[in-house]
Parts: C-alpha cells; structure tokens; sequence
C-alpha cells in the first residue's frame, strides 16, 4: 500500500549570497545547481505522482531541467516568504540600521515580522491549504521544489510544531526531506 508523502527539495546556493531572500528572484550559481542535483542522486521524476516547484527561478530553472517542461508544475503558494523591506539584505545590515526590530523577529517572528513583510500566520495558511490540496488529489509521494522557510513551516505544520520550532529545523541548501503529516 503507498502513502501519501511530501519529499521537499530546497534550491540551491543563489547569486544573491547570504540574506533574506524571499521574493527577490535571485538565480542560482553553479555550486546551487549541483547542490541540488546532489540532492536529488539516486532520485528520478518517475518516483513522484507529482513534482511541483515555487515559480521563482532558483527552483523552477532547475525543476524544467529536471523534470522536463510537461514534468512538473509551478505553484505560487511554494514561494519564499515575503521579507518586506528587508528582502534581499543580509542580517548584519538589518543588525546595524535596526538591531531592535531584527531582534523582535528573532524572538517572536509570528507578532514581529519586518516592515512591510508578509505575516507567517499567512505564509502558513497558504502552505496548509497546498497541503490539503495535495492530500486530496495524490495518494503517493509528491516532489517540492521550494525555499528554506517553506520547508521550515511545512515540518511545522506537518508535525504539529510551534512556529518557534522553525528556525531550529536545519535545511541546507540542495536537500532533501521527506514528511508525512502527523496531524492525522
């Protein structure tokens, strides 16, 4: 008997370097590319009932490559969060133009996002609705191709973690994770 199961890949080392890279649609360097297909050794899209990947390019470049234009799909739910006006800067410029709200975000992400940013409880609606989605329409191991924090969240919300778990959940860039939903 199969079960359903979610295997996510995190893109690889991008152009932008070290910071919060959310929407900023930075593309990955050479290292990122074989981060990722080191990720995947041993791993074919014929071992998936679906392949899906956030439409920024540092995923989905590498998911056409992959899986093949007709081999996957995007879906914009697996985008990064959204950084607001900190998106695309690193934390010691944050740290030395405002070390008080950098550090409100470190201790309490959930009621302190950065300026302008997307709110986790949104960025973690969204994942749960694709979440059910996907339950309800596949009965095997599907493919993600995303982003460090989705990843974080998904093993939150797949585990029934508190949100202050995220950041302790490690996630290098190129690799893999296989969750199952221990909600249910």
């Amino acid at each position: 008997m199969s079960v359903f199961r979610i295997d996510l890949l995190r893109h690889g080392e991008t152009e932008a370097g070290q910071c919060f890279l959310g929407r900023t649609d930075a593309a990955l360097t050479d290292r990122g590319w074989q981060q990722m297909h080191a990720g995947l050794e041993g791993v074919r899209p014929e071992d998936y009932e679906g392949v899906f990947s956030s439409p920024l390019q540092r995923c989905s470049a590498f998911a056409e490559q992959w899986a093949g234009s007709d081999g996957f799909v995007t879906d914009a739910r697996l985008r990064e969060y959204d950084f607001g006006q900190w998106d695309g800067q690193t934390a010691a410029h944050i740290h030395a133009t405002d070390p008080a709200a950098l550090g409100r975000f470190w201790q309490d992400p959930w009621h302190c996002p950065p300026p302008q940013a997307e709110s986790l409880a949104d960025f973690f609606v969204r994942l749960e609705a694709l979440v059910d989605q996907l339950q309800q329409e596949h009965t095997r191991a599907v493919l993600l191709i995303c982003h460090g924090g989705v990843i974080r969240a998904l093993h939150c919300i797949l585990n029934g973690l508190p949100v202050s778990e995220m950041f302790s959940f490690p996630v290098a860039h190129g690799s893999l994770h296989r969750l199952q939903d221990a909600r249910q």
